[in-house]
């Protein structure tokens, strides 16, 4: 019965966008459906119960995701991902361990202070500890990456981890951001590639090629860009494999 207790008490639930950030993070996985969202459970630091769930872009779905994890009894969020950079001295592939979360109105979300230390533990010198920022829309050029970087001194930007922070802070559960940096602050996005994928992160490969059809000259571009979500992922499930394999005594106590 003690057992049985504490497993209750030590329970991670993890958000991630995108299949392929999750495939980089747990390897392929059979996974289910269930509450409207790609869900798989498997074990993670210290050995702890972990719930994922698979949501898809943005933060409406993120936080819905958040949601669902508190409703199945997790003591603890997380979320884990790609993002884009804005501090100058990120590259792609580099690992940030936010220290909290801020959006567009300027909100503030601390990180829970021992699981940030854990991941600054765990991944070591490879991570950088700082804010992230969440907006509604990525950003796409290197003067609004710059402009937003101004604004929150935020290390890099994504789309869902305020509504993570949200979700975990009206719960009162404590919450962690592992991002890796997909394009940096010097790398602008053509427009015309924000619709590589869809809503649930699928690539849409009628679209990319039809599109490339129509605009040959995107092509380098595309490449450059898929060569960065590469290093991304690898950094994430290179960062992800340290953490688990790390002391976690936090884990160990409610």
């Amino acid at each position: 019965m003690a057992s049985r207790c504490a497993d209750a008490d030590r329970h991670l639930g993890m958000v991630v966008a995108l299949p392929a950030e999750a495939r980089a993070l747990l390897g392929r996985q059979r996974w289910i459906r269930r509450g409207g969202f790609a869900i798989y459970e498997s074990r993670g630091p210290s050995s702890v119960k972990t719930t994922w769930a698979c949501c898809g872009i943005g933060h409406q779905r993120a936080a819905a995701a958040a949601a669902f994890l508190v409703e199945q009894g997790v003591t603890r969020l997380g979320i884990a991902g790609v993002s884009g950079g804005l501090d100058s001295g990120l590259a792609s592939g580099d690992l940030i361990a936010a220290r909290g979360v801020t959006d567009e109105a300027g909100c503030l979300w601390p990180a829970d202070r021992q699981l940030c230390a854990w991941l600054v533990s765990s991944l070591g010198n490879e991570a950088r500890c700082g804010l992230v920022l969440t907006t509604s829309e990525p950003l796409l050029t290197t003067r609004r990456k710059a402009s937003w970087q101004a604004r929150s001194e935020a290390l890099a930007v994504d789309m869902e981890s305020a509504a993570v922070a949200n979700v975990a802070t009206v719960a009162g559960k404590p919450f962690f951001v592992l991002r890796a940096v997909c394009d940096d602050a010097r790398r602008s996005v053509p427009p015309a590639l924000l619709h590589l994928v869809d809503e649930q992160g699928r690539p849409r490969l009628l679209w990319i090629a039809a599109r490339l059809v129509r605009q040959p000259s995107l092509l380098p571009e595309l490449l450059r860009m898929q060569g960065d979500f590469g290093r991304a992922l690898k950094a994430l499930r290179r960062g992800w494999r340290a953490c688990c394999a790390s002391d976690a005594p936090y884990f160990d106590k409610e």
